[in-house]
């Protein structure tokens, strides 16, 4: 631009004025582009909004079309009437709440239906409740110095059933005895299967448990009581079963009314005592364990060592009380501790750890109180009573008698081929 101003003849203080003025209208012009800029941006913002203002007005125009015909509705008219300048959106939500209300009152009306076939749909798991098949339970036993699985089947009679039965069952027993005792001359005889009910030589009816549920037996004809509200089976080919052929189970209270009914038809006008006692059968028979049971003649033991019997564990030659529990599940080491007749006495306690056992006593022999105090040091050599506990290593095959034993410390003896004997506890 310099060479360009010399070209004109501009030098000296001329040059310098043309200089500055140009600068003063390059400076100029930035400042108008700037003033332009932003008022176009301007225009544009302002555009948008109102385009953005305008856009939502053909949205309200057709959410208000489709709510007109909600508001020719009656109900709904009455319900809004300050609600017309609220947005349409809001005005459809009764419209919604609405129309659920049918579908929940039509299930209702479902549900109140007559209850014959719920009563149906009881009965379709009564096969199962047909199967009296023993109990069976896995115990341990030692045969033959080997420790083996033996299931033993518990085949239980009618009275040990009704201890072990739930507080429901014998409630229903309780109910039904009494009803079936109420008649004139009737009386009750307990057997291994069941209790039968009978007047001189006449049977009318029996209790049994099958499965888990309340069975009664009537002296009636299955047959008479098809496609009626009794639902009833027929026992006919069964001898057991030939005077009181028609089985009802108790299964709710609706039946132990209908059996009541059924009741009444098998007396067959048999009058009813005036006042009958109502005895609370339920608490002659509270629950036991089955072991009682069994020792009491009420269950019966059935073994078969040959359903599944096998070596639980061989010997082995050094046992870590570390690894014993992943070796012998607690209920054989339980099963197998022995018990001796020799009574114990707490007046003074202490312990042994299987590993002082270990260096202590040689391989096949057997640890007693005395033998420990002789070979032990640090027992107290006026103990009167020895817990043995497991710790560290057994490499001896050894008969243990003592007071106590940790569960890890008998099967630390068990596994290597020993005894762990416990004397009784005073």
């Amino acid at each position: 631009m310099l060479s360009l101003f010399l070209l004109f003849g501009l030098e000296g203080e001329t040059l310098k004025y043309v200089c500055i003025a140009v600068g003063a209208v390059a400076l100029l012009l930035i400042v108008l582009a700037i003033v332009v800029g932003v008022r176009s941006r301007k225009k544009n913002k302002a555009l948008k909004s109102t385009q953005a203002t305008q856009q939502p007005q053909p949205a309200e125009e057709s959410i208000e079309t489709v709510s007109q015909p909600v508001e020719e509705e009656p109900a709904l008219a009455v319900e809004e009437p300050e609600a017309e300048e609220e947005p349409a959106h809001e005005a459809q939500e009764p419209e919604a709440e609405e129309e659920p209300a049918p579908a929940v009152e039509e299930h209702e009306e479902k549900e109140e239906r007559p209850p014959i076939p719920e009563e149906k749909d009881d009965d379709r798991d009564d096969v199962n409740d047909d199967k009296e098949e023993d109990e069976q339970v896995r115990k341990v036993r030692r045969i033959d110095g080997h420790v083996r699985y033996i299931i033993i089947k518990y085949n239980k009679s009618f009275t040990a059933k009704i201890i072990q039965s739930s507080d429901e069952v014998k409630a229903y027993y309780s109910e039904i005895k009494n009803e079936l005792l109420s008649y004139k001359g009737v009386k009750s005889r307990m057997s291994w299967k069941g209790e039968t009910f009978y007047a001189g030589r006449v049977t009318y009816a029996k209790l049994c448990v099958r499965g888990k549920c309340l069975s009664l037996f009537l002296a009636l004809n299955p047959k008479d009581y098809i496609d009626s509200k009794y639902i009833v089976d027929d026992m006919t080919q069964i001898a057991t079963y030939e005077k009181t052929p028609c089985l009802y189970r108790l299964k709710n209270d609706r039946r132990i009314k209908y059996s009541k009914e059924l009741i009444e038809s098998v007396m067959d006008g048999r009058e009813r005592l005036s006042e009958p006692e109502e005895v609370d059968w339920a608490s002659e028979y509270p629950y036991e364990e089955t072991q009682p049971l069994v020792d009491r003649g009420l269950i019966k033991e059935l073994t078969e060592e040959d359903a599944q019997s096998g070596d639980v564990f061989l010997p082995r030659d050094c046992v870590l009380a570390s690894e014993v529990d992943e070796l012998m599940q607690d209920d054989v080491a339980v099963a197998l501790v022995e018990e001796t007749e020799e009574i114990s006495d707490k007046t003074k306690t202490d312990i042994v750890n299987i590993d002082t056992l270990s260096k202590c006593f040689e391989n096949g022999e057997t640890a007693t109180l005395e033998e420990m105090k002789k070979r032990i040091p640090a027992i107290n050599r006026k103990a009167t009573y020895i817990k043995v506990l497991a710790r560290g290593t057994l490499d001896k095959q050894l008969t243990v008698i003592a007071d106590s034993f940790s569960i890890e410390a008998v099967k630390m003896i068990l596994l290597t081929g020993g005894n762990a004997v416990k004397k009784k506890n005073s």
